[in-house]
């Protein structure tokens, strides 16, 4: 690799019969971020994730797996409360980035179905397969995209994306994705403006959180020294009960943060995001 190139690992999470089955191929948002992001002079790594990864031998799923699931996430859900220390004033109820995976978990206790945490283990077995490629690529940065990810000007996302990659000081990860608002999830008393430009060509905002939130996991592009570090937060936790991968990131990062390794420039925001969150509209 030449010297001075920024060097980008781009994962994409999807499966099987997913109705945004375009994300795997040449009109899906990974490729065209790719190749744009080529054409700047990034070098750039795509990998699509579409295969099951479940063993079932070694991660078994069954109707008590789905309850302990639902008490575990409404436990780590007070818990995120509180380490967000959301402000006396605020009235809003608050409302997680993982609200959906929540009513899918409900509902497939109700039906006494599996399927539904069998869903939730593939995505973040997808996920971490993705990382752990994107960090032997030995690259600089590593992107991932669920397959519900879509930028409306991609044009405007290359160009935001390329600026991040060369922004001062260097992020942990940053939230691309438009799907919850500050509001919903309750972190806009946590965020600041520090100066630091969107170099797309549409009005966006970079913010930058006293402590690491997420919005949902949609479309985050992490630097590599901190994703190597989260991954081993994320394995040092029980995979039982298991978590939507937006709450076992959530708890990987508190993990961090009471360890000191995550802090005040670890996540940034870009408000409003350049990438939609399709399966939320």
């Amino acid at each position: 690799m030449e010297e001075n190139v920024t060097s980008l690992f781009v994962g994409v999470v999807s499966h099987e019969g997913s109705r945004f089955a375009v994300s795997q191929g040449p009109e899906g948002l990974a490729e065209k971020l790719a190749s744009g992001l080529r054409a700047v002079g990034i070098s750039v790594e795509l990998r699509i994730n579409a295969a099951d990864l479940l063993d079932p031998a070694r991660h078994p799923v069954d109707e008590g797996t789905v309850k302990q699931s639902l008490r575990a996430q409404s436990q780590l859900e007070k818990e995120w409360i509180t380490y967000l220390h959301p402000p006396r004033n605020l009235t809003t109820r608050f409302r997680s980035s993982a609200g959906r995976h929540l009513r899918d978990l409900e509902s497939g206790i109700r039906s006494k179905k599996v399927s539904t945490v069998t869903r939730l283990i593939n995505i973040e077995l997808s996920h971490l397969d993705l990382f752990d490629a994107g960090l032997a690529s030995g690259s600089e940065w590593v992107l991932v995209l669920e397959d519900d990810a879509m930028a409306p000007d991609v044009g405007d996302c290359v160009a935001g994306i390329t600026g991040l990659t060369r922004a001062t000081p260097t992020p942990g990860f940053v939230n691309l994705s438009q799907s919850f608002s500050l509001k919903e999830l309750g972190v806009a008393h946590l965020l600041e403006p520090r100066g630091i430009p969107w170099e797309g060509d549409l009005d966006r905002r970079i913010l930058v959180a006293q402590r690491p939130v997420t919005n949902t996991v949609c479309a985050v592009i992490y630097h590599s020294e901190f994703l190597r570090h989260m991954v081993q937060a994320m394995r040092r936790l029980p995979f039982y009960p298991v978590l939507p991968i937006d709450w076992r990131i959530n708890q990987a990062l508190m993990a961090m943060v009471e360890a000191g390794t995550a802090g005040s420039n670890t996540a940034w925001f870009v408000e409003p995001g350049p990438i939609d969150q399709m399966s939320m509209r």
